[in-house]
This record gives C-alpha cells, structure tokens and sequence, in this order.
C-alpha cells in the first residue's frame, strides 16, 4: 500500500501559497528582459519557474509513504543454571550437575542450530543474573566452570526478557536444578513465569539433581532479609524475613531480632515462634521496630542454634539500619474538604507521622469573590519543606503566590500538584510559571470553566490500573501481606488529568496501562517536582490497603523533602549493598558536598577500610566527575568492616564520611544443594495453556522438534516513509539544484550584457 502527503510550512497551504506567489509576483518586477529574443526570454523565465518549483516543493515537503508485510521470525531463549549448587555430585555414578547439563547443551548444540531459518537462538548463562554465550555455527562456548554465588531464576528470566522486548519468542527453556538461592530477588520466580505467560510464551524447564527427603536433615536458617533500612525517628520499621525450616515438623523455632549499636550493646527487640506442619517449609516472619533516637545501627534476624543441626553459619542474617532525624514541615492548600476525600486520608498519613507537621488550608472555591488569595505571609513564616496542591484554580493564587511558590522550589524545596478538576491544564497553570516548575506539558486549550459541565476531553475515565514504568524509590513498596506486588493489590483508580506530555527532563514512574503518565517526577533549579495526576488513592484504604497507601504517601513526601538518601553528610560513601560474602566484588563512591547540596570543587579524599580487628588499610580511589569510585575484594575474614572518607580542601579537613557493610561466611548454594524439580514444575505449569511443561534431559531433543514444528510466525507491517528534502542528502540535493539554476541564469544575463 502506497500513498503521499504534503507537510506544509507551519501547517498552512495558505502561507505557502502566500510566499510562491510573491516569488512569482517579482517575475514582473525589475530588471526586465528588454532587447531578448522571445527564445532567450523564456529560457531566463524557465530557470526563475525552476527555481521558484524547487523553494514550493521545500515548502511544502511532498511525503510518500509504502507499507509492506513482512514475516517476522521467531527467538528461542535457552537458559542453564552455573551457579555453584550445579556443582553437587548426586547424578548417576555421581556425576556433578553441571557435567550432566554441559554435555546435553554440547551434544544439542548442532540441532539447536538448525531449527530452521525462521529461529534464532540466544543462549544464556545464569546465576545472579544472566550473561548472553557464545553460539555460532553449533558451537557453544560454555564456561569452564559453575561458580555462581547465588540463584535468581526470576530476575534471570525477567532481565532477557527485557534484552529482547519486541522480539516474536518461540519459548523459554530453562535448565537448572530449581533451586532459588539469593537474599533479596529483583524479580520474583512465579512472577517473572507469569510474565511469560501474559506475553503467550511457554517456559519449559528441565531439572537436574536429586530433591532430598527434607526430613533426612534438620535446618533452620535465615533466607532472605534487605541489607540495608533507612526509617526516621519513632517511626514503625516494618521487617520482613523468611525462615527454612527443614526436618522440625511441628516443632516451634524461635526467631529473634536483635540490634547492635554502635558500642556493640546487642538487645534483643522481640522473638517469634515459626512453626510449620511441613517436613520443610520457608515461613514468612515480621517484626516491627521504633527506634528511640538517631544514628546507625546494626539489624540481625538471628535462630538459635536447634538440636541435630549440621548447618549453622545460615542460622544468622544482618542488615544495617539508618535512624534519620524527621521534622519535615508541610502545607497542603486544597479547594474543598467535602468533595474531596483524597485530602482527608493523606492528611490522617501525615497526622500518623511523628517525623510530619502539617498545615492545612482549604481555599474555597465558593468563595471566589476573595481570590486571588495572599501567600506571601504563610509561606515565609512556615518556612515549609514540602508543598502539596490540591484540586485548586490557578485564578485562586495570582501570579504573585504562584511565583513565590516556584521560587521556593528553586532554592530546594519540594511540590507536588494532585489530580482534579481544577488541576494541571484545567486549572490554568499552563498559562503561569507553573509550566516551567512542574515536569508535564499542559494543553494551552485546556481550561474548566467554574459552574460548565466538566470537559471529558481533559480527563482519563476509570479504572485506571497503575503500570510502574521504573523503578524508582517512588515505586518501591514491596508487596502486600500475600505476597502481591503492591501496585497489583490495590484497586483500580477512578480517573486521571489528561496530560499533553512528559518534559524532556521528566521521570514517568507510573503510568496506566494505556501508558498514560500518572506519576511524574522532575526537578526545578535545587527542588524537586511530582505531577500525580490522580486522586482517588483513598480508594486504597476502604479496601484494606491502608499499610500500602500510607507507605506510598510518606515515600512521596520524603522523596519531595531529598530524605530518600540513605544518608545526609556532607562528606558521603555510598554502597551498592552492605551484605557480602568472602571474596566478593565490592564497589563504592564517594564524595563531598556543600550545604546546598553541590559537589565541592578541588577534594582531595582519602580512603581508609578499617576491619572488624580495628586494623586500617589504604584503599585505592579514582576521581571521576567530582567524585570518586573504588573497587577491591571483599576480605576472607568475617566481621564488621568500615570505610572511611577523608576529605580536604585547599588543605583544611571539610569532613569525614563512613560506610558500613559486613562479611559473613554464609553460603547460600551449598548449604542446602537439595535440588528442587517440584518448584521447576511449577513455573512451566503457569505457562501450560501456550505450552509450557517439564521435560526430563532425555526429551530434550524431542522438545526442540515440537517447537521447530510449531513456529510462532507473525506477519508485521513495515512502513517506509521519503520526505523531500528531508535527508542530508536530498537536501543537499535540492540546494545544489536550486544554486545551479540561480547560477545558470545569472551566466546567462551575464553573457547577453544584461548585468
């Protein structure tokens, strides 16, 4: 299918024909072409015609557009497990694991290469995460060993998926002992499947190694706990843990929470009992903690050694904890508080908030013969960290509150504009310095009139479900008591502002799932911004989720107030995590910062590791965009280590900055190696309504000829499109043939005496 198209100039055939006629009009103007020969006369007038031709094809940009349909071919994702547990000797003749799966990928390889022409296979490499191998010509380049730390088949699946969005997938298959051994997934197991399952994608996995009878040992030991916490004073630390019991059937095993501080003063905050009816089972625990007063303590979930356990290093797993001072300041100005339930339970979140102070003030729409109304003295005596605006008319502020407002966000405050009738375009703002400070475009025909009917064509209908679009802290909220991922707990809202775009410079970290934006964030000279264009999160509350909606509201407020950080010295270190096993990797930065928050020129920094025996050793830094960065491998030594920060400017101390992490001898892969086929078939069955299913080792190769059989073709319609003078080269093009004619005819007058 073919078709063309003209783009004129500014969108208007009426300026174009405006300019090719006044091009036209100056034929008839000096210098004329007396005493030439009719001949001569019409060359001259052709290359002027010519000319004028060329500048109304520039003007009008003639477009042709062509669309064929091609055949899209399929990616077939292949998966193997070289995590350390592929190590165990439990396969016929004891055989390690991997032996067993290397020798099938090598032996499949030469099939795997000729599905056909219309598959191409990407082979992955799994532990912690995924690494693309080597595949040509049926060779697989597998590496020489299984050394893998930890298992994350979630996060694995999830991050090819995301190397390869857009691609038609003939399937995943996943070749692993089923086992997940890592602390804190980015990406859960079943989630990552029924992802797969959303996109019609079977999983087909193959296991390898024995599943153990669970009540052959006794364990209890600590799976999974967050390295690191940041929680403000009096403020409830929700901690959440899970603990693998194996062997003690109806056996109550005490869970503590202990909290070490700087002293080392260990106290134990409070025990649970995890008890299960099952010979093994992971049991989810949480404790809640408050902490009394600032500063940074160590958090450990510790099990008491139980009788006949072989394993112990497990029983233990630590975290580090930031006490932060509060005091945030907050004024929140909304329209109404009897139409507008969204204010009254952001208010009780603030209100619950030892660290919040909140002042509220309502300006009455029904009272709009006193608007505009006066800020200056409220803002400048509150001296607010935070500002949030409600469903509240531009007209109701004037140019002058607005302004102040702005400029209270430039010099490093926070603001947030929520969803109403009143808001984001349909209040106006597009019309004030509101378009500069908020990070979304505004229709400049977008305005709600007071006492009209409600505009539609500005708003987005329920139910609207929140897509995350990133992750951000703002999107971080972990999952709800079962398990779901908080944004799929909570209900549906029940309607949007319309936006006309997200700025160049804007975040969008929710979003609906028509990819509308939801919640915006940005930044304005020190401040920052949030455009959330909903308000009906009260919704939340009513359905049980008030824990959710608390949390998300008080991210909000801490984000806008820059108390997101994990600490706010003015010398800073900052780690990837705080959790370490020997031998591994560890990377960190640092670096010096004024008051207002901008890194400081000509530092030096010198840094120090000082280990749990109190010994100091010089680390190497290397500067990098006025800060500095250091790797170096974790000691083999267990313990409290500490990293410090010297820093110095024109030879005077600026400050000294800390970072604390630990090294713990606590090897997830190997101290419970019990492979776990079940939990393999329970992934491929999330998929078995587009194929999905276990296969033994031995079937391998009949799965590859069912799916070379059964290839996911898709037809896709490609589109090419020729605007002239568009590309470099036609427009260079249509320059040198406008410069020739006007050269050509200049020659002519010329050479006939006319010039």
């Amino acid at each position: 299918m073919s078709y063309w198209y003209l783009q004129p100039l500014g969108e208007s055939y009426l300026l174009v024909g405006i300019l090719v006629f006044a091009l036209v009009a100056l034929l008839a103007i000096r210098p004329q072409f007396q005493g030439l020969t009719p001949r001569r006369h019409w060359i001259l007038t052709g290359l002027r015609f010519g000319v004028i031709f060329l500048i109304a094809l520039t003007l009008l940009r003639p477009t042709w557009v062509h669309t064929v349909k091609e055949t899209q071919g399929s990616l077939l994702v292949v998966l193997f497990d070289s995590s350390r547990s592929m190590t165990v000797p439990d396969a016929a003749d004891g055989i390690p694991r991997w032996d067993v799966q290397r020798e099938l990928l090598q032996r499949m390889a030469p099939q795997l290469a000729n599905l056909g022409d219309n598959f191409e296979v990407a082979v992955y490499q799994f532990d912690e995460a995924a690494k693309r191998v080597e595949f040509v010509d049926g060779v697989l380049a597998m590496p020489a060993a299984a050394d893998g730390r930890f298992t994350d088949i979630g996060s694995s699946i999830a991050e090819v998926m995301q190397q390869n969005i857009g691609k038609q997938l003939a399937g995943v298959i996943l070749l692993s002992d089923g086992s997940q051994r890592v602390y804190s997934p980015k990406v859960e197991m079943q989630q990552a499947a029924r992802d797969l399952a959303r996109l019609d994608t079977p999983l087909h996995t193959i296991p390898f190694g024995k599943a153990l009878d669970p009540s052959q040992a006794r364990d209890a030991a600590v799976e999974t706990l967050s390295d690191h916490y940041t929680v403000f004073v009096k403020n409830d630390l929700l901690v959440k843990t899970a603990v693998r019991i194996q062997g003690m059937a109806n056996k109550p095993i005490p869970v503590q929470l202990v909290i070490e501080d700087a002293n080392g003063q260990k106290t134990i905050i409070d025990t649970q009992n995890a008890t299960t009816a099952k010979p093994q089972e992971i049991v989810d625990v949480s404790f809640r903690y408050t902490p009394q007063q600032a500063g940074q303590f160590k958090l450990s979930v510790v099990v008491p050694e139980q009788d006949g356990e072989l394993v112990t290093k497990n029983n233990i797993l630590s975290a580090y904890v930031n006490v932060l001072d509060g005091g945030l300041k907050i004024l929140y100005l909304e329209s109404s508080t009897l139409d507008r339930p969204e204010q009254k339970w952001i208010r009780n979140v603030i209100a619950q908030s030892a660290d919040m102070e909140l002042d509220f003030r309502v300006i009455d729409r029904r009272r709009r013969d006193q608007w505009p109304v006066d800020l200056t003295e409220t803002i400048t005596q509150g001296k607010y960290d935070v500002y949030i605006i409600g469903d509240v008319d531009s007209s109701a502020f004037g140019p002058t509150s607005l302004d102040l407002l702005a400029k209270e966000v430039e010099d490093g405050k926070g603001l947030i504009m929520l969803g109403g009738f009143h808001a984001f375009g349909a209040g106006g703002y597009q019309s004030t310095i509101f378009q500069n400070l908020l990070p979304v475009e505004m229709s400049r025909f977008d305005r709600q009139d007071f006492d009209a009917p409600i505009r539609t064509d500005m708003h987005l209908p329920g139910p609207i479900q929140i897509v995350t679009s990133r992750n951000h802290f703002l999107s971080s909220l972990g999952t709800d008591d079962s398990g779901t991922p908080a944004f799929s707990a909570v209900p549906a809202l029940s309607g949007a502002n319309k936006l006309a775009g997200v700025k160049p410079r804007g975040l969008t970290i929710l979003e609906t799932q028509n990819g509308q934006p939801l919640l915006v964030a940005g930044e304005y000279g020190l401040g920052r911004t949030l455009a959330f264009t909903a308000d009906s999160t009260w919704l939340w509350v009513f359905a049980g989720k008030g824990d959710i909606h608390k949390q998300f509201w008080r991210q909000i407020i801490l984000w806008l107030a820059k108390k997101d950080g994990l600490e706010t010295r003015d010398v800073w270190v900052q780690l990837g995590q705080r959790r370490y096993v020997p031998g591994a990797p560890i990377h960190f930065t640092a670096g010096a910062n004024s008051q207002s928050g901008e890194p400081l020129k000509g530092v030096t920094m010198e840094t120090t590791l000082i280990s749990p025996d109190g010994s100091r050793t010089p680390l190497r830094a290397v500067p990098s965009d006025n800060i500095l960065e250091g790797n170096f491998d974790a000691s083999p030594q267990t313990g409290d280590y500490t990293i410090e920060v010297v820093a110095q400017q024109n030879g005077v101390t600026v400050g000294t900055g800390q970072g604390r992490f630990f090294v713990y001898d606590q090897d997830l892969e190997l101290s419970d190696p019990s492979a776990r086929p079940s939990q393999l078939a329970a992934l491929s069955a999330i998929t078995q309504d587009v194929g999905g299913r276990m296969w033994t080792p031995e079937e391998f190769s009949q799965l590859l000829e069912e799916i070379k059989s059964r290839p996911p073709e898709t037809e896709v319609e490609v589109q090419t499109k020729w605007t002239w003078p568009e590309s470099t080269r036609d427009s260079w093009i249509n320059l040198l043939l406008i410069v020739g004619l006007l050269g050509w005819e200049w020659y002519l007058r010329k050479r006939w005496s006319m010039v």
